[in-house]
């Protein structure tokens, strides 16, 4: 169930970074968001009383769907208008 918030958010976070303009800055939001939500999202299901590498999975989680709704809005965004 949590993997699902980790991805739906890691979206939210891609979506929301596409409004930035200077890359550098893009690129840090969307990692450091991703480190606070993973970081969250193991918290709250509680995976971290068992291990901190569940840290390591959430963030991945959260920071490859936020990297994949970048690139997917920008491959949508050259495409030519009909």
């Amino acid at each position: 169930m949590y993997e699902i918030v980790a991805i739906a958010t890691g979206v939210l976070i891609g979506l929301l970074v596409q409004g930035i303009a200077a890359t550098w800055v893009r690129v840090t939001a969307m990692a450091l968001g991703s480190v606070i939500v993973g970081a969250a999202v193991s918290f709250i299901s509680g995976e971290l009383r068992e291990s901190w590498a569940y840290i390591i999975f959430d963030v991945s989680q959260v920071l490859i769907a936020a990297v994949l709704t970048v690139v997917c809005v920008s491959i949508w965004r050259q495409r030519p208008a009909r």
